[in-house]
């Protein structure tokens, strides 16, 4: 590793010791090119500057989805809970007990066509698959499929479809096919289950991997179009460190008499010696349960007994978010530790301790180190973003460049948000303390960590062996001036773009109409509050037209949700609060510096209108959008999305048999209910 310093996160001794073995970043996927035999040691660490993408044009992984004995530290009572919960295995590299729960990183490359396989061996549930009478009750929790989160790939057939249904079956293994076309972009998306009505209770077990596209293309310009087209932002990283970070809310419980968690003096959920903690019901989740939980977000599938990572001075390193949690909003700073006490004595703080404890060992956050981002939502930025503090709402990730200035202990810490207007439903509004890095010295160096950045990105620049020479010029010219990443940053920007339609929506947690005559209201989605509808799985009454450009509003008229839609990614192009103001150009705003970033999750805080722009190229077929709040989409809050072919007249073609030139007011195809 750079520097001769080795990057580990390691475990604690004594009380917090829930694992056996230190660890680094989850371990990656094993892939193997068909018919190649399977390497007889998995591939532990991610970032080895960095860790090649598996070669070959198409490639095997084996994933089974298991019930999985392993250990939490529960810092409230100062003692390992034993936990079973549904989890991911590489079925080629079995976990050993014990291990953390997190899925292994899946890595590949543009262009290549990767195969996962899955058995689902947990245990099989009666009138599974299947749904109630009401399809928006959470049902069916053993029941899973796989989403590629952000990947830009067909939803159709056995691609990144999330309509299919893999029920438990020991003696059949599924299928996925994901044909990663040659310019997809590179950078940090991520995987998990997606099966209506129990997608929040499978993702927050830890069901939940990163998916990381790594390329080595260089920024090029097109023969005949004279336009630039971009390279992979990898390029300019490979002397950096590069290490991923998954953020979940586990939030298993052990039950009492009464059937309800079991809890502290202090009110924060307990497992009592002996007993095993599950997550089996969906009254664990929502209102404020998470801040009463107690629990911690975890980092790679460990709590706080994950402490220490090392990095070097004035070294900068990628470190890549991925907020796969379903239950708080993470806000990410970096602060020097200033105080002594002991690693072991740091582990039994618990949750309602984290305030006054990071107020005694980390500096304030007036002196957070800065960080630099490079990606949102594993998009490449048009230019370096420089913050002290970074949101993450569930599904959002974050590329960051991070760079010591000096030497000693560094705290990583979530801290405080305003819950009624910044964060999810049910999000703690007390700080944690994530883990500490211990930074050791490197060369002396007086440049600021903005300088050690620019030089890393600079030389890597300069280096890059690109044919045209005014090409080569601008890039470099770019960074030094502002750090500019436009000849990396993979969608040419919309904001200029012809708009063909509108497509408003606004979130509703209790007013969404009921599917069937005598349904239950309850969270919902529609174009206005007088249609908002909960989730019908025969709806189509969003059907967007393939190449066609479209600005989409989205609002809540409650709480806030973070707002995901699949295939196509969108540009943000302004939001506007009750009074007019953008928020992206405010810098105390979550929202700052976003205009013009390509994302496939946004937060919509209440009383704002979020204006996006999504153009619909190459995919057509069924898919979804919803919230992000996992338990409110199982709930109802989602609504089917359909892209078609254009038709002569200009409106999406009938996509086969079943399917009428009808259309309903937006111009969408319907179903024929003649037969």
């Amino acid at each position: 590793m750079l520097g001769g310093a080795a990057v580990a996160l390691g475990f604690m001794t004594g009380a917090a010791a829930a694992q056996d073995a230190p660890f680094s970043d989850p371990p990656v996927l094993t892939t193997v090119a068909p018919g190649a035999a399977t390497p007889e040691e998995r591939l532990e660490i991610f970032g080895e500057l960095p860790a090649p993408p598996p070669s070959g044009d198409e490639v095997v992984a084996r994933l089974d989805v298991v019930l999985l004995p392993s250990k939490i530290w529960n810092a409230n009572s100062g003692m390992t809970d034993e936990v079973e919960l549904r989890a991911y295995r590489d079925a080629l590299h079995p976990a050993e007990p014990g291990r953390p729960y997190v899925a292994p990183t899946l890595v590949s490359r543009p262009g290549q066509t990767v195969r996962v396989k899955i058995r689902n061996l947990l245990p099989a549930e009666a009138n599974c698959p299947g749904h109630p009478e009401d399809i928006n009750v959470p049902h069916c929790f053993n029941t899973t499929n796989l989403h590629s989160h952000g990947l830009w790939v067909s939803p159709a057939g056995i691609s990144d479809n999330v309509l299919r249904q893999l029920p438990p079956n020991p003696d059949f293994t599924y299928e996925y096919e994901y044909n990663i076309p040659g310019d997809h972009p590179a950078g940090t998306f991520w995987y998990h289950p997606h099966v209506h009505g129990s997608t929040a209770i499978q993702v927050a077990s830890g069901l939940a991997g990163a998916l990381v596209i790594k390329g080595d293309r260089l920024p090029r310009v097109d023969a005949e179009t004279k336009a630039v087209i971009p390279g992979d932002v990898d390029l300019l990283l490979r002397k950096a460190p590069d290490h991923v970070f998954v953020l979940q809310q586990i939030q298993y419980a052990c039950r009492g008499a009464d059937g309800k968690p079991k809890t502290n003096s202090d009110g924060t959920w307990r497992c009592d010696k002996g007993e095993v903690g599950k997550l089996d019901g969906y009254d664990l989740f929502g209102g404020p349960r998470w801040k009463t939980s107690g629990r911690f977000t975890t980092v790679n599938g460990a709590t706080v007994e994950l402490l220490e990572q090392k990095a070097v001075a004035g070294a900068p390193e990628r470190w890549r978010f991925v907020h796969g949690g379903v239950a708080d909003t993470v806000k990410v700073s970096i602060r020097k530790r200033t105080g002594k006490k002991s690693l072991e004595a740091i582990a039994k703080a618990g949750a309602i301790s984290q305030d006054a404890l990071i107020a005694k060992e980390c500096a304030p956050s007036s002196q957070a180190v800065a960080q630099f981002e490079i990606a949102a939502d594993g998009l490449t930025r048009d230019a370096v973003l420089e913050r002290t503090s970074t949101v993450l709402q569930p599904g959002y990730r974050s590329d960051m460049l991070v760079s010591f200035p000096e030497a000693g202990s560094y705290c990583v810490i979530d801290e405080q948000v305003d819950v009624k207007k910044d964060a999810i439903e049910g999000s703690s509004d007390r700080r944690q303390l994530l883990f500490l890095v211990d930074v050791v010295a490197g060369q002396p160096k007086a440049a600021t960590p903005r300088d050690q950045v620019k030089t890393l990105l600079v030389e890597a620049a300069r280096n890059l062996p690109i044919t045209d020479p005014a090409l080569a010029e601008s890039v470099v010219a770019g960074l030094e001036r502002d750090l500019s990443l436009a000849a990396f940053k993979p969608h040419a920007s919309l904001l200029q773009a012809r708009i063909d339609h509108d497509q408003p929506l606004i979130f509703s947690l209790s007013k969404g109409k009921p599917t069937k005559p005598g349904g239950k209201t309850g969270p919902g989605v529609g174009r206005t509050v007088d249609t908002i509808r909960r989730f019908d799985p025969d709806d189509f009454s969003r059907t967007l037209v393939l190449g066609d450009t479209d600005r989409w509003t989205l609002e809540t008229d409650d709480v806030g949700h973070p707002f995901h839609i699949h295939v196509n990614p969108f540009e943000v192009e302004s939001v506007i609060d009750k009074d007019g103001a953008d928020l992206t150009q405010q810098a105390g705003s979550q929202y700052f510096g976003m205009k013009g970033v390509f994302k496939d999750t946004v937060f919509v805080e209440p009383g704002v209108k979020v204006n996006v722009r999504s153009h619909y190229a190459r995919y057509i077929g069924d898919f979804v959008l919803h919230c992000h709040i996992l338990n409110h989409e199982d709930a109802g809050m989602m609504e089917m999305v359909r892209i078609a072919d254009r038709g002569p007249d200009g409106k999406p073609m009938a996509l086969g048999h079943g399917l009428t030139d009808a259309v309903g007011p937006e111009g969408a195809a319907r179903p024929h209910t003649g037969h």
